[in-house]
């Protein structure tokens, strides 16, 4: 079974056409980790208009790969050759920077000095490398919070006078107005990627979809001709994921933009008819598919499979064959879906999360307790032991809202949450901790210094770490792929005792190969009868969108 089950493909685009000039080459490129060894003599070439799917399983190097191609991690050994895109309009030929590792001693670089056009650049850094024209996302967002939308894409744009004070002094009305063009352009790369009207909304104000979508209009406005996306569909939904795909299928073919995308096995189909080259990392190697991808088409075991009721496969493993499945409209687009076990649930059993005309504003405006028709009428739901609920939602609905006004993370502006028949929504979270509740957010929530051990233990009343968790148990969490994280936080989170009573989990299988996932899954069915589970996704993960 494969597990990347989803919709039918979107609407057709125009397969982007590959140059012939090389923007930037690897060679030999070897990474460990406390002896583990994650990329074994890599090789790899990218062109012009290129636009990668980089696939792997989960740990097999994909965020090490893109981290070294950034400058935010130096390789062991190997050689980087990037074409700055500074010269590609000034020479055919373009001038290259070339980096080896282990970087060399000073002396050195100074005799390399000399030949400048192919120099050992002093520096590998992102920055420098963000001036050689590569821009990088991430996995977990990364804006300015207290900044509005506006800002965070105006800050990257390298134009910006503000960074030099000299402008400022000397050539206010200059400074003026370059700022009014830089605005005006990111209003406008905004209005691009469905967020025109939110400009002046503060990044903390937003989706987690929403931010995905900001942070890859930041990359772009920095200028970049190489852009490296790790997961950019993760947490959109069917609209989002539309408005990026074609943004990035047109900057391919009016800039020539070079794309590598690593992408969730869920998101994968979506990107056939953007996608020219299909990378395998595999044991520390690439392998360039040379087959059905490359027609226009996806393998035969990684084309989308759904039962004839159109639920995808992963929702089937989930709720297997006996499962009573109530699909319940939300306000505003959303969908409910209940799965009721008989060897977990019966009737009128005891409520285990009941929330009564809820209210949740984020500064004025409100986000949970809007109709259909935006009235304030307040948010209803209730969960009863035993059952799986999947909460469905386009992007800005509020469901990372709601979550938060469930855990406590958020003040409430009106209604009643009760856990276990308790009212909680003056509590803070660590009460509601307490009183049952467990909850493991879409971002990142692990120390990065811990042992997976250390944080089992701050996780967990128990002192063992989770047995999932065993064989990398002594590694550093800052040293896990994005993967392993997930499924470490999975584990700290989904009960295996009587306690918790609520288990509350916002996009699990992100970041998650098929594998993973359908362990995943296995571990939500191990819950005991007693426990109820809230699981938020966007809308793009079954029939619904």
């Amino acid at each position: 079974m494969t597990i990347a089950s989803q919709q039918p493909a979107l609407e057709h685009r125009s397969r982007p056409t590959i140059g012939d000039r090389v923007v930037l080459r690897a060679e030999g490129l070897h990474k460990a980790f406390g002896g583990q060894r994650v990329l074994d003599g890599v090789d790899l070439t990218l062109h012009q208009g290129e636009v990668v799917l980089l696939r792997g399983e989960n740990g097999s190097g994909k965020t090490t790969l893109l981290n070294i191609l950034t400058g935010n991690l130096e390789p062991d050994r190997g050689a980087i050759e990037v074409m700055s895109a500074k010269c590609e309009a000034k020479n055919e030929e373009g001038f290259a920077t070339r980096y080896t590792f282990p970087r060399p001693n000073i002396f050195n670089r100074l005799r390399n000095k000399k030949n400048s056009l192919c120099a050992q650049q002093s520096a590998f850094t992102p920055e420098r490398l963000a001036r050689l024209g590569i821009g990088r996302s991430w996995q977990d967002v990364r804006l300015f919070g207290t900044q509005s939308l506006r800002d965070n894409i105006a800050v990257a744009d390298p134009r910006n006078p503000g960074e030099n004070p000299l402008i400022a002094l000397f050539a206010p009305s200059f400074a003026r107005r370059r700022e009014a063009e830089i605005n005006r352009q990111a209003d406008a790369m905004l209005a691009r990627f469905g967020l025109a009207g939110r400009e002046s909304s503060s990044a903390d104000m937003i989706s987690l979809g929403q931010s995905k979508r900001v942070a890859i209009a930041r990359a772009v406005a920095a200028g970049a001709h190489i852009l490296f996306l790790d997961e950019p569909l993760a947490g959109l939904d069917r609209q989002g994921i539309r408005d990026v795909l074609d943004l990035l299928g047109a900057l391919v073919q009016e800039r020539g933009l070079t794309l590598v995308i690593v992408e969730h096995a869920f998101n994968q189909y979506k990107l056939h008819d953007l996608v020219s080259t299909d990378w395998l990392l595999d044991k520390g190697r690439i392998q360039k598919w040379e087959g059905s991808v490359m027609k226009g088409a996806l393998p035969a075991n990684r084309r989308p499979h759904s039962k004839p009721d159109g639920r995808p496969d992963w929702f089937n493993l989930l709720a297997g064959d006996d499962a009573q499945i109530v699909d319940e409209p939300l306000p505003r687009g959303a969908m409910l879906t209940r799965i009721c076990c008989p060897h977990r649930w019966k009737p009128n059993n005891k409520s285990v999360l009941e929330i009564k005309d809820l209210v949740v504003k984020r500064g004025q405006r409100v986000i949970i307790g809007l109709d259909g028709e935006r009235n304030e009428t307040g948010f209803n739901l209730a969960l009863c032991e035993g059952e799986i609920a999947i909460l469905q939602a386009p992007n800005g609905w509020g469901k990372s809202t709601l979550f938060d006004a469930i855990c406590g993370n958020v003040a409430t502006s009106g209604g009643l949450i009760f856990l276990n028949g308790s009212s909680v929504e003056s509590m803070p979270p660590w009460i509601r901790a307490h009183a049952g509740l467990s909850a493991s957010p879409s971002a990142a929530t692990l120390f990065p210094s811990l042992k997976v051990c250390e944080a089992a233990r701050l996780a967990s009343r128990s002192q063992n770490p989770p047995p999932a968790t065993l064989h990398y148990a002594q590694r550093t969490i800052s040293h896990l792929s994005g993967g392993e994280k997930q499924r470490t936080k999975l584990r700290f989170v989904l009960p295996n005792s009587e306690n918790p009573a609520l288990v509350l989990l916002d996009e699990p299988f992100a970041m998650l190969d098929d594998q993973a996932t359908c362990k995943a899954i296995e571990a939500i069915k191990g819950m005991a009868p007693c426990h109820a589970l809230l699981i938020f996704l966007p809308s793009t993960y079954s029939q619904f969108s």
